[in-house]
């Protein structure tokens, strides 16, 4: 089975393209713009991961994570951005994202992670690519 993904980033272009190319690969996408909406997203339906930007305006990527985590405790969230730090990437892991990616990101080598912790959140472990 195929994972189910939310994608969540600012930029439009950049989330409908990478949109288009998981659906292509045989995923279910949905996306949001923000945070906010995100959470809307999810209270609509569950992911299995949520591919995350942590600088957005409004709610920012690691509040969004913290919120992601309390509604849906089950799921895997990936983040990926163009704006990490080595602290940012620690404070994302200690609020239990599956994994932290730096922009630009291959798409073989992200839809590897997706998969991944798509498993790992259906089988109940795993490993990371």
């Amino acid at each position: 089975m195929m994972p189910r993904v939310l994608l969540v980033d600012d930029e439009e272009v950049f989330r409908t393209t990478l949109a288009k190319v998981l659906r292509a690969r045989g995923m279910e996408v949905r996306d949001a713009p923000g945070g906010e909406e995100a959470l809307a997203r999810l209270r609509e339906g569950p992911a299995d991961v949520v591919v995350l930007d942590l600088k957005m305006p409004g709610l920012d990527g690691l509040e969004t994570l913290k919120r992601i985590v309390a509604l849906q405790p089950d799921v895997k969230v990936v983040i990926l951005t163009g704006h990490g730090t080595v602290q940012a990437g620690l404070e994302a892991f200690a609020h239990l994202a599956f994994d932290f990616l730096q922009k630009p990101v291959g798409t073989d080598r992200l839809v590897q992670v997706i998969l991944a912790s798509a498993e790992e959140r259906r089988t109940g472990e795993g490993e990371r690519p």
